[in-house]
């Protein structure tokens, strides 16, 4: 009985282990995918939006509402919609070392602005 249960014991652990994997599958960019300079130009504005409206709203509900309301104005400044966004920021996710410097790149100009006030927030205006 106890022969039994180690084995499947180590089976489990064999297949558990196995169907583990480190790497994303591949997908495919979308026909409607947002260009990574416009994309980084739509995560600024979005950046700047949730660190302003987390300051003012806890509430985990009353900031998931807002944000799907304030996003909008923002989708609206870029020609795109909630779908496309959504689509762009599935396929970049999936690709997380171009999604990684781009929020380093939005990040680096969120800096700037902050020390040098050289960006106000809104403008969209991303320094490479």
């Amino acid at each position: 009985m106890k022969a039994l249960s180690s084995v499947i014991f180590i089976l489990s652990v064999w297949i558990i282990l196995g169907g583990c994997s480190y790497q994303l599958k591949e997908v495919d960019p979308p026909e409607n995918l947002i260009s990574r300079d416009s994309f980084q130009l739509v995560l600024l504005d979005m950046m700047l939006l949730e660190g302003f409206v987390k300051t003012k709203h806890s509430n985990v509900h009353d900031f998931h509402q807002i944000m799907l309301k304030s996003a909008l104005p923002i989708f609206d400044k870029y020609g795109v919609d909630s779908a496309q966004y959504a689509n762009s920021m599935d396929y970049y996710s999936h690709h997380q070392e171009i999604l990684k410097e781009m929020y380093q790149v939005v990040q680096d100009s969120i800096t700037l602005w902050s020390v040098n006030k050289l960006i106000a927030p809104g403008d969209s205006v991303v320094i490479q």
